[in-house]
């Protein structure tokens, strides 16, 4: 008999607890529990947090691309640039060559021609080295179908030819 009386106590005792709410929140789970009131903010702040980093990761992997972009479109640029001046009999021709040829890396690349600076050093002569610098940039922050938001913001590329005139050309002068 002792025994039920304990539990029938046990009970009562709990029973005065019911609707209201306790330190650990433990057994009675109240809809005021501080516990509770919390639940969920944990996932709500992961979505956030997640979404923001996995931007910044995705706006990395495209700064990276663009910027491979520039450098490739760089050095193929100041390649053929310094390729078809060699060639050329004449400083005009050699000028329209560049140009022709400097428009065409551009359209490959998706640049520009403005984009580039091309600087010219050495004589077009036998055997001399002519030193083709082809510099351009790549924009930072830039939006999609926007275009560059910061302009100056950006990193400087720059490639750098050179190619030896043939030492046994005949030019025509």
């Amino acid at each position: 008999m002792m025994r039920s009386t304990s539990i029938t106590k046990r009970r009562a005792d709990r029973s005065q607890f019911r609707g209201r709410i306790l330190p650990l929140c433990g057994i009675f789970r109240h809809r005021n529990c501080p516990e509770r009131a919390e639940a969920g903010t944990a996932t709500v702040e992961m979505a956030v947090l997640g979404s923001l980093i996995f931007g910044v990761l995705v706006h990395a992997i495209v700064l990276f691309g663009v910027i491979q972009r520039s450098m490739l479109a760089a050095s193929a640029a100041a390649r053929e640039v310094g390729r078809v001046v060699v060639l050329a009999d004449t400083q005009p021709e050699a000028e329209q060559r560049a140009g022709r040829v400097l428009a065409q890396v551009a359209i490959n690349h998706g640049l520009a021609v403005s984009d580039f600076d091309v600087a010219l050093s050495g004589a077009l002569m036998r055997g001399e080295k002519l030193r083709v610098t082809v510099r351009t940039s790549a924009p930072v922050a830039s939006l999609p179908f926007i275009g560059s938001v910061w302009p100056t913001l950006s990193v400087p590329i720059e490639a750098v030819y050179v190619g030896r005139v043939d030492k046994f050309r005949s030019f025509d002068r």
